[in-house]
């Protein structure tokens, strides 16, 4: 196709000519007009619509059956070959060809995943992350790890010349791995031990003082 370059153009537009100033109208040359047609026609062709003298419309139809080819019925149409396919990788599921919709997901960690640290498919959220850490943080509580690790902590009075057993904010699911115990005096009597840890279960730690009186002592316990 190309633009009108006969006698009488200006800078390859048409013009109606202007005899008072000397510019001539523009011829219309049979090889200009035949470039137009054909490559109108062209367009027929390639949406496979047959030429029908008087139609108005065809040209326009066939554009629109043009791009309907092409468009893959994705909802709303467009210029992709349906041909072409939307993959997921690594975590991510769904894809397929785009002559349909494509939903492409993700699968949310749950707490229980983040806590058991098995499941290589889904994906960490930060409230995910949040609910994995959760725990009472208070005089008495606790901290849950990914992985299964807890911490437990706590503090009260350990009888003197006895064992007092401190029950556990939350049962260790497995077994408990580490106890120790803060608290006494610099009292150097040596039968007046400061208290220390004697025993730990999943459940609870007992505390074991030779003081003569009760000691306020802090206690912590790990284990999983």
């Amino acid at each position: 196709m190309h633009r009108i370059d006969t006698s009488g153009n200006v800078n390859n537009r048409f013009s109606n000519g202007n005899p008072q100033a000397g510019q001539l109208a523009t011829l219309v040359s049979a090889e200009w007009l035949n470039d137009v047609q054909e490559n109108m026609l062209e367009v027929l062709e390639q949406a496979a619509i047959a030429p029908v003298k008087g139609a108005e419309n065809q040209l326009y139809l066939a554009i629109v059956a043009l791009i309907a080819a092409g468009g893959g019925g994705g909802g709303g149409g467009g210029s992709v070959p349906i041909t072409r396919l939307v993959n997921a990788a690594g975590i991510a599921t769904g894809g397929g060809a785009l002559n349909n919709d494509i939903t492409i997901t993700v699968a949310k960690a749950l707490t229980a995943d983040i806590l058991a640290g098995t499941d290589d498919v889904k994906a960490i959220t930060s409230l995910g992350l949040a609910a994995a850490f959760a725990g009472t943080f208070s005089g008495t509580g606790y901290a849950k790890l990914p992985g299964g690790l807890i911490f437990q902590w706590g503090a009260g009075t350990a009888a003197g010349n006895a064992t007092t057993i401190f029950t556990l904010p939350l049962t260790f699911p497995n077994a408990c791995l580490f106890a120790a115990v803060e608290g006494g005096s610099t009292d150097l009597n040596a039968q007046d031990n400061n208290p220390f840890v004697a025993g730990r279960g999943t459940g609870s730690i007992s505390v074991f003082s030779a003081r003569d009186a009760g000691t306020t002592v802090n206690w912590m316990a790990l284990g999983n």
